[in-house]
C-alpha cells in the first residue's frame, strides 16, 4: 500500500487541539483539506507530519508556536478610538474586523473589549503562543 511522500497531493481530515487540553476556539467537527506535500501551502510541520502515513491511517501531530501560528505578540494588541470604526458596525467582544493597511493588505483583528470611547483589538492569529496537536486522518494520497 502506497505511503505519502513529497509531491505527492493528499487529502486530511484533522481536528486542532491545544496541548493544555482546553479548547483551540475551533469546531469540534473534524475539517478536510487537500495540499501537496511539499508545496509549501500549509504549515511545514503538518507536511512532514503525515509523511510515511497511508490512506486510513490515524496520527497526532505536535506543532510548537514556532512551528506554526507565532509566538504570542503583546505589540499587536491596540486601543484605537471608538471613532476610528463605522458607526454602524455594530462591534463586539470576539467579532473579526478587517483593516486595510496603506499597502492595501486585510488585517483581520478580533474585538477584545469595547468601551464607549475605544476598542481594543488584537492582531494576533487566534492560535498564536499555542502548543497545538493535529489530530489528522489520512483520507486519499494521488501522485
Amino acid at each position: 500500500m502506497k505511503t505519502a511522500a513529497s509531491g505527492d497531493m493528499v487529502t486530511i481530515a484533522y481536528l486542532i487541539r491545544r496541548v493544555d487540553g482546553q479548547e483551540s476556539g475551533l469546531d469540534k467537527t473534524p475539517r478536510s483539506l487537500s495540499f501537496r506535500i511539499g508545496a509549501g501551502k500549509v504549515l511545514a510541520r503538518l507536511e512532514t507530519g503525515v509523511l510515511g502515513m497511508r490512506a486510513g491511517e490515524r496520527r497526532t501531530i505536535a506543532v510548537s508556536p514556532g512551528e506554526g501560528y507565532g509566538e504570542y505578540d503583546k505589540n499587536l494588541v491596540l486601543r484605537v478610538e471608538r471613532a476610528m470604526f463605522p458607526p454602524d458596525l455594530r462591534l463586539e467582544v470576539g467579532r473579526t474586523v478587517q483593516y486595510q493597511n496603506r499597502d492595501g493588505e486585510r488585517v483581520n483583528l478580533v474585538v477584545n473589549e469595547v468601551t464607549e470611547k475605544t476598542v481594543t483589538v488584537d492582531g494576533n492569529h487566534p492560535l498564536a503562543g499555542l502548543d497545538l496537536l493535529y489530530e489528522v486522518e489520512l483520507l486519499s494520497i494521488a501522485d
